[in-house]
């Protein structure tokens, strides 16, 4: 009880400040205030506009991340298996890792214009080095001993990889996964807001242009609101696969 009043005193300072600011027509007059916003944000349930945005940037978000994770966890496995092919990919791999992706979006829009496969392209790139480098760290810190009960024992490449390498790398793998997550979600947002006609990033940028800061607002608190609410499902997963963990 005391953790969940202390984690809300700071919002609720926010928002006193906002009512505040709001009623003495700071930002130009044109900051509403939270019952202004919470009206908006009423009619445009009603009219089924912000579920309509929020299932579009969800369904992109979904498509691409299961994408970046069918590419990345098995190249992650191949660089920390076989030398050689790490020695192939690594070096571009490192390149690209340090370009964020909405330097790509202008690229992208050029060469494969608006449509969905752009943002997907962003998503793709945004989950795919996180999920990547936790793979090969995951697999990299497996004990030698386990190696070698697995030589022993004479398992196959399948039963290797079910029975040692997904088991044993599974916190790294989860890891890599949720900050995939996080990161894919902030760069679909960009990308709607530059080469999209709907989802939340274009709702923002949409009511920006119509100079409607409440409808803005509540496109910034529905992205935090879905962030945190992905994020709190990876943390349920998280403690419900690596129970094992916390056995004595």
């Amino acid at each position: 009880m005391k953790i969940g009043l202390r984690g809300l005193a700071l919002p609720l300072l926010i928002i006193l400040v906002w009512w505040l600011a709001a009623g003495l027509g700071i930002g130009v007059g044109i900051l509403p205030g939270p019952w202004e916003v919470i009206i908006t944000c009423r009619g445009l349930l009603a009219s089924g506009e912000l579920q309509a945005h929020v299932r579009i940037s969800l369904l992109r978000i979904v498509q691409g991340f299961l994408l970046a994770a069918g590419l990345a966890v098995p190249t992650g496995i191949l660089a920390a298996r076989f030398s050689p092919f790490a020695q192939y990919v690594s070096p571009l791999l490192g390149f690209l890792r340090q370009v964020p992706p909405v330097a790509w979006i202008p690229v992208l829009i050029m060469v494969l214009g608006i449509g969905e496969a752009t943002k997907l392209a962003v998503i793709v790139y945004a989950a795919f080095f996180p999920i990547f480098m936790n793979t090969i760290l995951g697999i990299t810190q497996i004990d030698s001993s386990f190696w070698e009960v697995a030589r022993l024992l004479e398992l196959s490449p399948r039963e290797v990889l079910r029975e040692l390498v997904l088991p044993a790398a599974a916190p790294s793998l989860i890891a890599g996964l949720r900050l995939g997550m996080s990161n894919s979600w902030r760069a679909l947002v960009a990308a709607e807001m530059l080469a999209a006609f709907s989802g939340l990033g274009y709702m923002i940028t949409a009511a920006r242009s119509l100079v409607r800061m409440d409808e803005m607002f509540i496109g910034i608190a529905a992205i935090g609101l879905f962030g945190l609410v992905i994020d709190w499902g990876w943390k349920l997963l998280e403690r419900r696969v690596l129970r094992w963990q916390n056995r004595d």
